[in-house]
């Protein structure tokens, strides 16, 4: 099942999809046509256009979390404790700031390229949802203001109400440098972009083994594609490999867009492009779009058993009523909108909220990266550089970023990891309805909801 995206997307898109046939030799094999697979393709050829480079992918390009996810176009400023914490106070100041301009360049790419994916540098307001989430950005600021960046303005209640048409949001900050896209659009206008460079995409075409050798190949349901370096842009698929099994977590979001309703959105004043998300542990967002509908995600959905995501998430939303009740709770005049169409989609939580990047230590042919924590679209822009410099064994700042490292395994093995992250999922969906009543959260549910990989803020 498609998202509102793609099913947007794909209805002006007359791309021929071209699998694998045969076997194929080349200098770098791309296995994922998302955001992170394409931008590395792109900095790749921009370093070197002479690089002979196929991009793989078991759907379309963007089929994955590229075209499902909520279009919030983000810089990494929330994160700076943490990025601060992982890389110092220099290399995360340049991080953060990189992040900043990504958002940037991203508009100005779409702008030379001529790719329309709904571009609107309107802001993101980070919100409290309840009396206890008032503040959670409070070490963020601190962290920042220290640094001399001074990313988020502090509003004040009126101007919160003003700006989230909603009294139910009980303060925010505001973040000037982000976007919202329509995801599914920038995705493909990525690959238009990539494939006028010269790089062989194959859609449709599945990896079924890895060869972790001096020269690696990528085994396909279509044939084999032998490369000096294999990159592997799987975001939420590298579960499936064993060496990122216990150090990412799969996560599928609900979301659903509703029919066009520009005048009721315009009679709450939801009128502009600015994102909009709580601080709930399976935290809401929401934007609206160019043709006048609401689009709203939440976190939480199913955990895969044994590194088996497949396509665990290409189906509806697994509990729309649990985001149409927030919807309800923010804006309750707005109960009389229709639903258009729900999905999920793959996202990933890693131990530190920040994505990682580097070579398998035992086929150092072969990079990834992943781990985004539902926040992709602008920091994979970064990711791009990052693995195209790893790519092409150069010294400069992104293959040195401590980013570049291996993922922590910060989970339990099967079953206990399956049966655990049923239980603490449960217990950040009680958490957060213990808040919203006004009730202060059980012992036993605080403990398994701290447990959770870190979100927004730091558990």
């Amino acid at each position: 099942m498609r998202s509102y995206w793609l099913q947007q997307a794909l209805a002006g898109d007359d791309v021929e999809v071209t699998p694998l046939d045969g076997d194929r030799r080349v200098e770098i094999c791309i296995v994922g046509g998302g955001y992170t697979g394409l931008w590395t393709a792109l900095n790749l050829k921009e370093h070197d256009p002479s690089l002979d480079i196929a991009i793989i992918d078991a759907d379309i390009c963007g089929g994955g979390a590229s075209g499902r996810n909520g279009g919030f176009c983000m810089t990494w400023m929330s994160k700076a404790a943490t990025l601060i914490k992982l890389c110092g106070a220099q290399e995360g100041v340049r991080l953060l700031r990189e992040s900043d301009n990504a958002v940037a360049a991203i508009g100005k790419f779409c702008t030379d390229h001529e790719i329309d994916c709904h571009f609107r540098h309107d802001g993101w307001l980070w919100t409290a949802g309840n009396a206890v989430q008032v503040g959670v950005w409070s070490e963020t600021l601190e962290q920042l203001d220290k640094l001399g960046i001074h990313a988020f303005d502090e509003l004040d209640p009126e101007e919160v109400a003003r700006r989230t048409s909603s009294e139910a949001h009980f303060a925010a900050v505001f973040e000037r440098g982000i976007a919202t896209v329509q995801p599914a659009l920038l995705a493909r206008g990525l690959r238009r972009v990539v494939a006028e460079q010269g790089v062989a995409i194959y859609e449709q075409t599945k990896m079924t083994r890895l060869i972790r050798e001096t020269t690696p190949r990528v085994k396909t349901n279509r044939g084999t594609v032998t490369a000096t370096r294999v990159i592997l842009a799987l975001n939420a698929w590298a579960h499936e490999l064993p060496e990122f099994r216990r150090s990412i977590i799969p996560i599928g979001p609900s979301a659903f867009v509703t029919e066009p309703a520009p005048e009721r959105l315009a009679e709450v004043g939801l009128t502009d492009g600015v994102a909009i998300s709580d601080s709930h542990m399976l935290v809401n967002y929401y934007r609206t779009t160019r043709d006048g509908r609401l689009a709203w995600g939440k976190g939480g959905g199913p955990i895969p058993f044994a590194g088996r995501v497949g396509t665990n998430y290409d189906g509806p939303a697994p509990r729309p009523d649990l985001a149409w009740s927030e919807l309800i709770r923010y804006y309750p005049s707005l109960s009389d909108l229709k639903i258009a169409t729900t999905w999920s989609g793959p996202a990933t939580r890693t131990d530190t909220g920040m994505p990682s990047f580097g070579r398998l230590p035992s086929a150092p042919a072969i990079l990834y990266g992943h781990g985004y924590t539902g926040n992709g679209v602008g920091p994979s822009y970064l990711g791009g550089r990052i693995l195209a410099s790893l790519a092409l064994d150069l010294d400069d700042e992104w293959a040195n970023t401590p980013l570049v490292r291996m993922p922590q395994a910060f989970m339990p093995p099967e079953p206990i990891r399956y049966i655990g992250g049923q239980m603490v999922r449960a217990a950040a969906q009680a958490k957060d309805r213990a808040e919203d009543a006004g009730r202060k959260p059980g012992g036993l549910v605080t403990k398994l909801a701290a447990l959770a990989p870190a979100g927004l803020a730091p558990v």
